[in-house]
Parts: structure tokens; sequence; C-alpha cells
């Protein structure tokens, strides 16, 4: 926390030393700020440097014409040690008075060898923030399925014949007869021959209206189906209602709740993602909501 430890001078020469010691004590020149007792605007730079329009008021309306004003910010770890310097300089001079601003709502005085040293103090407000705290969630994912399908197709097979005759005929006028001749045929099957076509069949849009149009498709196919599964319900409905959970509270079950999510959910999501669900459905069902 910063404070203002804030010293009042009757000679700008002693501000002046009290800056030079202060920043040989290792005080940064941009948290020293220095002010003139002579400014007719005094009291309006006090305000730009964060003191409040009564408490500049006052240091101004203390500020000889020819003094100065000193204003270190100090956090508290430092906060004594500038206070300690500024007294060096009020004890041994005589002519000025150092005062300290904190961050607590008391008020104290102090005094030495030649006026009092007043201690102010500035109380911090409380500044509020927000955060973010997961409840559950839902997880949209797509799988796949196999099913078998079975068309009728008609198939020709060819099949060679030989039929062999007796005869009985003359053979006239030719010696062909006598040549060697080949005859060749070939027997001709026709099979099955199976294609796959990948057609959609359906469209799920989350958050949107779904279009689905259907098609046949032959052999064996996949599918991929979109599952919604709310994190953590079914679970928290199935504990709701078993018996060895029956008169204990949420806090009892915890973390055997937990563990046995964590040993039978692998891969369906963290027990943190899960919790608030699996918890909103057991007060659900317990009449808690």
């Amino acid at each position: 926390m910063a404070n203002n430890v804030i010293g009042v001078f009757d000679s700008a020469s002693v501000a002046d030393e009290v800056i030079s010691d202060l920043t040989r004590s290792g005080f940064d020149s941009g948290v020293i700020h220095r002010y003139e007792g002579n400014s007719s605007d005094l009291e309006s730079e006090l305000q730009r440097s964060g003191l409040s329009s009564g408490e500049a008021s006052e240091y101004a309306g203390s500020v000889h014409q020819d003094g100065a004003l000193v204003v270190v910010q100090a956090d508290d770890a430092r906060t004594d040690e500038a206070v300690e310097i500024m007294n060096r300089y009020y004890t041994s001079s005589g002519d000025t008075t150092s005062e300290y601003a904190s961050g607590y709502e008391t008020q104290a005085t102090g005094t030495a060898n030649t006026g009092d040293a007043r201690l102010d103090v500035v109380e911090e407000q409380l500044q509020i923030g927000k955060r973010e705290v997961q409840r559950g969630g839902v997880r949209v994912r797509r799988v796949v399925s196999e099913r078998d399908v079975e068309e009728q197709v008609t198939l020709r097979d060819e099949t060679i014949r030989i039929d062999r005759h007796p005869v009985d005929r003359t053979v006239s006028g030719s010696s062909d007869l006598f040549t060697e001749q080949t005859i060749e045929l070939t027997e001709t099957d026709e099979e099955a021959v199976v294609a796959k076509e990948a057609h959609v069949v359906e469209e799920v849009v989350v958050g949107k209206d779904v279009q689905e149009r259907t098609e046949t498709v032959r052999d064996t196919v996949r599918r991929a189906d979109v599952e919604i599964e709310q994190l953590g319900t079914a679970y928290g409905e199935t504990l709701a209602g078993d018996e060895r959970y029956a008169g204990r509270e949420w806090h009892e079950v915890e973390g055997e709740a937990r563990t046995n999510w964590e040993r039978d959910n692998q891969g369906k999501g963290t027990w943190e993602e899960a919790q608030g669900s699996v918890k909103g459905a057991w007060d659900k069902l317990r009449g808690k909501r």
C-alpha cells in the first residue's frame, strides 16, 4: 500500500536537502514531489497529487511564503524510513514540520524538540472484482457406428456344353475332314461388384435449425451421428437415487463421487467440468431447488 509522507518546511533550501537525502537513500525521484510556498496554485497541485480537497487546503495554508512542501509516496516497508529522514531536518533545524499519511483510520501526533509532528492516515477504499466459475457444460461430439444392409442382384453364369451324338453319313468329295481343327469357347460369368458412396443424410447445426435429407445407400455403411451430453447430469441423478447415500449430505458423498467419476468416465471430461452438473442434479432430486 502506498502512503503519502508530507513535510512542510519554512526554508526551501531545507526542502532541497531533504529531497537529496531521500534520493541518496534509494527513493525514486518519480515518487518525490516538491511544491513552493509562493505558488498560487499550490492547493490545486496538491489535489492533483492525490490529496483530498480538505487536506490540500490545510497543507497549502501551512506553508510559509518562502517555504516548501515535500510529498513522498512510500510503501508500508519504507514509510517509517521516509518519516525518519524528514524528522532529521525537523529536529536539527527547528523550523520544519513533518507529516505522514498512512492507510489506517487512526490519527496520531508526535512531539519533537520544537513542535508537534502530525500523522495523517489515508484510508484505502475496497475494490470488489468478479470472477467466472464453471458450473458444468454441454459437449457435442460425433460418433461412428456401422450397420449391415442387403440388396438383391441377378447375375448370369455361362457353362460350356458338349454333346456327342452317334451318326452314320457318307463323306463326299472332301479331304478337309482329316485336317486338324481346334474350337475354343470361353465361359463368362457375372459377379457382383460393390462400391460405396458416402452421402450426407443429416446436418446437425449447434444452436440453429437442422435440415435433414435421407438417401438409400448400399452395403455396409458408416454413420457419423451427433450426441449431446449434459456433463454429470445422469451421474448426479444416479447418485441421488442410490440407497447407499440416502440421508447423507452432498459434502459427505462428494469425495467418493469424485473418485467414482474419475474412474468410470475417463475421456469424458474432468471432475471440475462436471461437478456443477452433478451437484445440480443431486440437489434437484433431493428437493433442494
